[in-house]
């Protein structure tokens, strides 16, 4: 057998690098979640890269049902999805959310 060896990584609040800490990096996405038209904190938000669609940050609203996702990249370019966590409806997607 192999030895194998791990060395720990430092993590962030992004599950993927997009250039943190570059001159473009001061942007955030703030939003809210509704479900039929009042405030709805039983959902979870996810924000994916368009390039190659994978996550880039996963949230749950507060309590009046925001969310905020900080340290983007001003030149990324993503869609946010909202999956209901009752399952009771389909997800929501908001596309071409620009970090601002």
């Amino acid at each position: 057998m192999k030895p194998v060896s791990r060395k720990v990584m430092p993590g962030g609040n992004l599950l993927q690098d997009i250039g943190f800490g570059s001159k473009n990096t001061a942007a955030s996405i703030k939003g809210s979640t509704k479900k039929l038209g009042e405030k709805y904190r039983n959902c979870l938000v996810v924000l994916y890269n368009k390039a190659n669609l994978q996550p880039l940050a996963v949230r749950k609203p507060n309590a009046n049902g925001d969310y905020q996702i900080y340290g983007l990249n001003t030149d990324l370019k993503t869609f946010v999805v909202a999956f209901d966590d009752t399952k009771q409806y389909n997800a929501v997607i908001q596309d071409n959310v620009v970090p601002k």
